[in-house]
């Protein structure tokens, strides 16, 4: 038995619960597809919710750098814009791929969170974690002046995770990438625009306002 065995596992299971769902993906499905004996399964996880913790972290694991590297990494555009950056990588990614499937992480919260106590506590640490990174970029932007001393960029940025996630809720829902342009129109041209100190616009929305290609939509 090996690490990548481990690996293997997580990874054909996480393709079976993002299409299917985590409650209507048997563990006689994960085997199959993985080609693992029952027992390799065992070896590495106590059980089906075992694994399904496990799957948070390794998902968690496997955006985390991405997030940080886009919003506090080395980088010579300012604050706000980065955050632009970011939210179109990830809708490029989401449209690109498979648009019905959405967020993997908030897949999983959607259906285990209000159930399974081990599940909502596990996705609590990970929506922090996918928080603070938002945070911190936010932080450089009021030092910056892109933003008034006086925000709370703490609950701003929960506000803009929360909301990013109900966008890729309504992704599943129109099969459309609509809302994620409607919500990277609404915070950059009048969320984060409208927290800029007098006379100073954002970069992202000086320089990208009303780009974002909306068919139903109005300035």
């Amino acid at each position: 038995m090996t690490i990548n065995t481990e690996r293997h596992i997580l990874e054909k299971g996480a393709e079976l619960i993002r299409r299917n769902g985590f409650n209507n993906t048997g563990l006689s499905m994960i085997l199959k597809v993985a080609g693992v004996p029952k027992g390799s399964f065992y070896y590495y996880f106590k059980n089906k919710e075992d694994f399904g913790l496990r799957l948070i972290e390794y998902l968690h694991n496997s955006i985390k750098p991405m997030f940080y590297g886009f919003l506090t990494g080395e980088c010579d555009n300012p604050p706000l814009e980065r955050l632009r950056e970011f939210f179109a990588y990830f809708r490029r990614i989401f449209t690109d791929e498979e648009i019905k499937s959405g967020c993997p992480i908030g897949n999983i919260s959607q259906e285990m969170a209000a159930t399974n106590p081990r599940f909502r506590a596990k996705l609590a640490d990970v929506f922090d974690d996918i928080t603070n990174p938002v945070v911190i970029c936010l932080g450089h932007a009021v030092e910056q002046g892109y933003l008034t001393r006086q925000e709370d960029v703490l609950q701003l940025a929960k506000f803009i995770v929360n909301s990013w996630q109900g966008a890729l809720i309504a992704l599943k829902i129109t099969e459309s990438a609509e809302p994620l342009l409607i919500f990277e129109k609404f915070i950059f041209n009048e969320l984060l625009r409208s927290r800029a100190p007098a006379g100073k616009k954002p970069e992202s929305v000086k320089n990208n306002q009303m780009s974002w290609g909306l068919s139903h939509t109005t300035p």
